[in-house]
């Protein structure tokens, strides 16, 4: 039976050639002593890779300080309430988590915050809960400038039932400090804000 000694004969030849073929392999591998090719840059530093948006928004984890100011048209609205925040890298990299806890009106408030970058739809996305209210805020955001200011978009209702459009503002003013602007948008469409809190990292 002729195909009881074609077995042998191909795996004979395959071995050959990976055997002729693993020097000129080994060769060209970057790291094994092998000489660089001709026209090669020697001594060159490799580009940096840029950071991933995850990567830079891991940059903002510590523990902060919050100012929560509330604002109407004409500018702020009393004085700002104090509190706390703690935001956590969590999930292997992929997502932020921020805890609040404020006192507002002399009542406390716990709020849990999730931040993260959907690479797949390229848009910054957010979900925010807190002690007030049983619903999640769903949020999501695009950025011009590689995540130094992400403009979120989200929509809640009013006591009513009616859907109100909301906007939330990041602005990373330094390395330990960010501020979080939101807005309402009116029947006319126009923006009005109602809330600004300012982050700053406990020294």
């Amino acid at each position: 039976m002729r195909t009881t000694h074609c077995l042998p004969g191909l795996l004979g030849m395959v071995m050959a050639a990976c055997f002729l073929a693993a020097p000129g392999w080994a060769q060209s591998t970057p790291g094994n002593g092998a000489a660089a090719a001709p026209g090669a840059s020697r001594g060159a530093a490799p580009a940096a890779k840029p950071e991933s948006p995850q990567q830079l928004m891991a940059k903002r984890a510590g523990e902060y300080t919050r100012a929560v100011q509330f604002l109407n048209a004409a500018g702020p609205q009393g004085a700002p309430f104090a509190g706390t925040s703690k935001v956590s890298v969590i999930l292997d990299g992929h997502f932020l988590l921020e805890e609040n806890s404020d006192e507002v009106f002399g009542k406390p408030v716990h709020a849990m915050r999730v931040y993260g970058y959907n690479n797949a739809t390229q848009l910054y996305e957010a979900a925010w809960m807190y002690t007030m209210s049983p619903a999640i805020l769903m949020l999501t955001g695009t950025s011009s400038d590689g995540g130094k200011t992400v403009d979120y978009t989200g929509e809640s209702a009013t006591a009513r039932g009616e859907p109100l459009k909301l906007h939330a503002h990041f602005r990373q003013v330094d390395d330990d400090q960010f501020v979080i602007t939101m807005t309402n948008v009116n029947a006319a469409g126009k923006e009005i804000p109602f809330q600004e809190t300012t982050y700053k990292r406990k020294k």
